[in-house]
């Protein structure tokens, strides 16, 4: 399975609940509805493989968080993936095809003389 992203709801909550996960983000297809969350789990956590979601529900530690929230700030056409085989569960998040260099940054052309 694999749907593009177009909107993401990020949820930092606080609790005294122990073992529990503060740290989510909402994944939204083009019709508003929810196609994923991200569970992002602080080290030592146990990962929780459940299998009753109606939706992907992916688990990431929580040193992953700043990089996964770039690319959806970022980056664009934004998709979840997500399958099972004979060897288990995966699930990703990845972005449409870029061209090499087209990077976000300006390149600024020093005038005669300069350095």
């Amino acid at each position: 399975m694999y749907s593009e992203i177009t909107s993401y709801r990020v949820f930092l909550d606080s609790g005294t609940q122990k073992n529990r996960c503060f740290t989510f983000i909402n994944l939204f297809d083009k019709k508003e509805e929810i196609i994923g969350v991200l569970q992002f789990l602080d080290e030592g956590l146990e990962v929780r493989e459940k299998t009753n979601y109606d939706v992907v529900h992916l688990q990431y530690p929580l040193t992953k968080f700043p990089y996964v929230l770039d690319v959806l700030r970022n980056e664009g056409p934004v998709y979840l993936g997500y399958w099972e085989n004979e060897y288990g569960k995966y699930g990703r998040i990845y972005t449409g095809s870029e061209r090499v260099g087209e990077g976000e940054w300006e390149h600024v052309q020093s005038k005669p003389g300069e350095n």
